[in-house]
């Protein structure tokens, strides 16, 4: 039987071995049970059968010397190849065979089964060659098949795994984050079997020659224990219910142990390998001569180098470049041969070139004689020369470098001479000689000596340098051999450790795990199925003091309280029975409570309204009724005068039309009180109106009075709407005339500039201080205040002239847009045509204005609103694309209006309005979302230009106010800035929210107090958070207490 001589590697394919061999028992005793038999589950298991074959072949192929290996080396590709069968067929059946990749499954088996009877083809033509003495490489091509098969593995485990998880999302994602037990561990298989693809990369590489066989052995060691690992460590974790917790901590336990056992080999090693030196000396030659026996007696002989080299030969480092004839007659165990090649190796061969292979086959079975054997590069260093002379020889390898070992450098020369004696002399040998266990044998320094090419096995000596004679078997110092048998000295143990500790986790940690694991935990699980069975009357006796003690008492004590929980359930039912209607008690008289605030709550705003709806009559009742009674009253003292001056005729007159006023005054005041008010004069009928209204006012009040209007004036000159509002102030200003100023003249005039008419009321009267009189509140003046009041309503204003004996002024300015203005251009009517405009202002008066003039220029108008709780339903119901927003209203102001519409809809763009450029919300309403700010004074196609704008994306602000938020931002801050930032981000509205907040109000309460709505509420409370950059409501009623208690 063939001696094992162990190496690091060998240490790690055994680790693998042992791993390998359990998981593949694990897998076989499954498959013993029916339910758990599957087609994956076969193949998977067949599968690591062959993988445990493949590394039981692995191990062999290191520790066996190079003769008895070539055997296992011709067997591997071919258990490789079965392997593979097994692994593709598991992956298309992994966790399910799909029907539409069937017949792709076959194409696979016959492909993979073609490779496999490939290279069981392929080594029994090694075999049958190595029976005759030569040694065959495999080619290189078959490892690019074998690459292509392991890289499809992985491919279709990818696809399985994406199909697998069934949700109708991409492929990529499905495989970076895989729904599903089956979809998780087909892309852990995948990515596992990547790098066993890697590992044939490197099986390429190093049949190319672009890697050492040293790095290829501790790659492939290495990675297929990390592999092995991999697949133990996935294969438990997904795998609950069927594998017990027992075997997945043994399997863990043994993993990691195998692997640290497995590294530390090649920890240990190199130090040993430091440590070894071969018998063989430099500066010393070595004199073989022809002896009785049919053999060669070895002896020292004086140190002599020849230094005439002679010529160089053109020998390489590669394939049948290694050899050079030379033409010397030299006798050689009783043969005499005529052609000796010399090689770059450092080896004679007799008569016949060398195959560099059929070394591994017990040194080649040709007559040869090796002054060194170790593969050089004569590309480097001095080069291969040989000196012929007629009864001698000189071969000398000259300074050259080794060719796995670059930084070895050799020189020696071998001398033969015509009587069948030869010299070995070693001139610059490395020190010290290093040697590789994982690289081929020639590698390094291999061998000395001289064989004569017979079939029966070659003498082996330790030490060459000591006399020797052999027979005619020849005679070799095999360095390798010695180097691997000291290693093997040293590495045995470590080995004995890898198995003793195996059996020992395999054997012994069940059985400590039992007692000291298991048990306790069975007995706590039995407590749980009880528990689940209804018993809750359960004590588990608690074993030991760690962990899973400390689970079983707390188990316990969850039991026993259980227990008097269920027990004690109807007393504690009773008693929170009682408790809940004591809770419902103090409920219903706090909502009896707080109905009868709300009722007082809802009687003071009925209260309100019919004081506000009460002024509203009395200022229409004075303008129509009050205005009837003054004339009546002076219609009547007109009589009286006349009457008493005899002019019966006149006074008749002015009774009939008395009389007539007070019919008419009759049906007003019954219409008014059924509301049956008529409607206002329609817009193209102004002037008429005022023209009936002055003429009746002279030929009542014997007062001259005209109207004055532009003579380029067209009509309507104002909205419906306004024009109402305008004719009541000239009707309030002739009844003031008619009562107080005792006038003989009164003038109405109209005058008109590019942006607001002036309506002049004048008479000759008696006038009055206007000082004195304004500053009044008496009834009497309540004329004048509706009138300005009237006035501002439509956006104009009131001013009133006068002074004692010099009649009255009153001057009612107001914005006008004329009607004959230029429209916008073609394309900027184009860009807001579509446009959805609502429209919001608590001005009824300038909402109708605003809605005219833009509904009069194309644009759309879908809504109104009158305060900014009207605006935020508006525009969730009608979803417009621009807001024209009031800065300041009632309930609910512009600000917090948009910060409310931004945050539910985002593509809304809103416009604010406000009545001045001194409004300080210009910046709070930008932070809010506003898209542009403009004034109510704006020409009505500008303002249409910046709406076209703001389509374009641009932001609609006047010159005048964007010089503002300019020079806002260009100002640099004060040092007490930084200190009020906090302060100066809330509204006025926010701190109030989160000063009820602070004071432990809820958020229904909170909206009920401030008449807003819940999500107001709420949405406000978000905005401080974030403005404060505070995370939660305790962290905002923290700030808030902190800023009362600083202040």
């Amino acid at each position: 039987m063939p001696t094992l001589y162990l190496t690091p590697a060998s240490i790690s394919y055994l680790t693998q071995f042992i791993l390998s061999v359990l998981i593949t028992a694990y897998l076989a005793s499954r498959l013993r049970r029916r339910e758990n038999r599957s087609a994956s589950a076969a193949l998977l298991a067949g599968f690591f059968a062959a993988v445990t074959l493949f590394i039981g072949l692995l191990f062999l192929d290191v520790t066996l010397l190079p003769t008895p290996r070539l055997a296992v080396v011709y067997l591997e590709n071919t258990v490789l190849g079965i392997a593979l069968v097994f692994l593709l067929q598991f992956t298309y059946r992994f966790p399910a065979l799909y029907p539409r990749r069937r017949w792709e499954s076959y194409v696979a088996l016959g492909v993979s089964l073609l490779y496999a009877f490939y290279e069981a083809y392929y080594a029994i033509y090694r075999f049958s060659i190595l029976r005759q003495g030569w040694v065959d490489y495999r080619l290189p091509q078959a490892d690019y098949a074998l690459a292509v098969l392991f890289a499809w593995a992985p491919f279709v485990l990818f696809r399985q795994a994406a199909s697998a998880d069934e949700r109708p999302v991409h492929w990529m994602r499905k495989l970076w984050q895989p729904q599903g037990s089956g979809a998780q561990c087909g892309r852990d298989f995948a990515l596992i079997y990547l790098m066993l693809l890697a590992l044939s990369v490197v099986n390429l590489l190093r049949g190319a020659s672009t890697v050492s066989t040293a790095f290829y052995n501790a790659s492939l060691s290495v990675g297929i224990l990390v592999v092995l690992w991999l697949f133990a460590t996935v294969y438990l974790n997904y795998q609950p219910g069927i594998t017990s917790f027992m075997v997945k901590l043994s399997g863990v336990t043994l993993t990691l142990l195998l692997a640290v056992l497995g590294i530390a080999g090649w920890v240990v090693a190199p130090a040993r390998v430091a440590t070894f030196h071969p018998a063989i000396t430099d500066y010393q030659t070595l004199h073989f001569t022809p002896n009785a026996q049919g053999g060669y007696d070895a002896v020292p002989a004086p140190f002599h180098f020849e230094t005439d080299l002679g010529d160089r030969l053109t020998v390489t480092s590669r394939g049948q470049g290694r050899n050079q004839k030379v033409d010397f007659t030299f006798t050689l165990f009783g043969q005499t041969y005529s052609e000796i090649y010399v090689t770059s190796v450092g080896l004679l061969s007799m008569g016949q070139p060398l195959y560099h292979p059929n070394l591994q086959n017990d040194y080649g079975h040709f007559p040869g004689i090796f002054p060194l054997l170790v593969d050089l590069e004569p590309a480097s260093g001095g080069g291969v020369y040989a000196r012929l002379e007629p009864d001698r020889l000189i071969v000398t390898w000259d300074h050259l470098a080794a060719l796995q070992q670059p930084q070895a450098v050799f020189t020696f020369q071998a001398v033969l001479y015509r009587d069948g004696s030869f010299d070995f002399t070693y001139n610059g040998l490395p020190d010290p000689l290093a040697f590789d266990p994982d690289a081929t044998p020639s590698a390094t320094p291999w061998l000395r000596g001289v064989t004569p090419g017979l079939a029966v096995p070659v003498e082996q000596t330790a030490d060459l340098s000591q006399p020797v004679s052999s027979g005619p078997q020849g005679v070799i110092q095999d360095f390798y051999r010695e180097f691997r048998y000291s290693l093997d000295d040293f590495i045995a143990p470590l080995a004995w450790l890898v198995l003793g500790g195996s059996l020992l986790i395999v054997l012994g940690l069940p059985i400590f795990l039992r007692s000291s694991l298991v048990k306790p935990l069975k007995g706590l699980l039995a407590g749980v199925q009880q528990m689940n069975d209804g018993k809750q009357d359960i004590h588990i006796p608690v074993r030991h003091n760690d962990e899973i003690g400390s689970l079983t008492d707390s188990f316990n004590g969850m039991a026993a309280r259980l227990h008097s929980l269920v027990a004690g359930l109807e007393t504690r039912v009773a008693e929170r029975t009682e408790e809940l209607e004591e809770t419902n008690t103090r409920l219903r008289a706090e909502m009896a409570g707080r109905e009868a605030a709300q009722n007082q709550v809802m009687q003071q705003q009925r209260d309100l309204a019919a004081l506000e709806e009460r002024e509203r009559m009395a200022r229409d009742l004075h303008d129509g009724l009050g205005q009837v009674m003054g004339s009546i009253n002076v219609q009547t003292q007109a009589a009286q005068t006349l009457l008493s001056t005899g002019q019966a005729q006149a006074a008749q007159s002015n009774l009939e039309r008395v009389v007539q006023m007070a019919q008419d005054a009759h049906v007003n005041l019954r219409n008014y009180i059924l509301g049956l008010r008529e409607p206002p004069a329609s817009p193209g009928n102004l002037f008429i109106t005022l023209q009936a209204s002055l003429r009746a006012f002279s030929e009542s009040t014997g007062i001259q009075a005209s109207l004055n209007l532009p003579v380029d004036a067209t009509l309507p000159l104002f909205p419906p709407a306004v024009e109402e509002q305008v004719l009541h102030i000239i009707q309030e200003a002739l009844t003031n005339v008619r009562k107080h100023a005792a006038a003989r003249k009164l003038e109405v005039l109209f005058s008109f500039d590019a942006r607001q008419a002036q309506i002049i009321i004048s008479d000759d009267g008696a006038g009055f201080n206007v000082n004195q009189r304004m500053g009044k509140t008496t009834g009497r003046h309540f004329g004048l205040g509706m009138m300005r009041e009237r006035a501002e309503m439509v956006g104009g204003r009131l001013e009133v002239r006068s002074a004692s004996g010099q009649g009255t002024r009153l001057l009612v300015s107001i914005p006008y847009q004329p009607a004959n203005a230029l429209t916008l251009k073609e394309d900027e009517l184009q860009n807001v045509h579509n446009l959805r405009l609502l429209l919001v202002d608590d001005s009824p008066i300038f909402l109708e204005g605003l809605r005219s003039l833009l509904m009069a220029r194309g644009l759309t108008v879908i809504g109104a609103a009158h305060d900014g709780l009207e605006a935020q339903e508006k525009a969730r119901l009608l979803r417009p694309d621009v807001i024209v927003m009031d800065v300041k209203m009632p309930r609910c102001d512009g600000v917090e209006a948009a910060r409310a519409i931004k945050a539910e809809l985002p593509e809304t763009r809103i416009v604010m309005l406000a009545a001045s450029e001194d409004d300080d919300s210009l910046f709070e309403a930008i932070k809010a979302g506003a898209s542009g700010y403009l004034l109510k004074s704006l020409d009505a196609n500008e303002l249409c230009r910046l709406l076209a704008g703001l389509v374009r994306g641009e932001a609609p602000l006047t010159p005048s106010l964007a010089a503002r938020l300019l020079a806002e931002f260009a100002h640099p801050a004060s040092p007490g800035d930084s200190a009020r930032a906090s302060d100066d981000n809330l509204t006025a509205r926010q701190w109030q929210i989160l000063d009820l907040v602070a004071r432990g109000r809820p958020y229904k309460e909170i909206a009920s107090v401030l008449k807003l709505s819940e999500v107001t509420v709420k949405y406000h409370m978000r905005q401080i958070l974030e403005r404060l950059h505070l995370e939660n409501r305790a962290q905002a009623i923290a700030y808030a207490r902190r800023v009362k208690k600083a202040q």
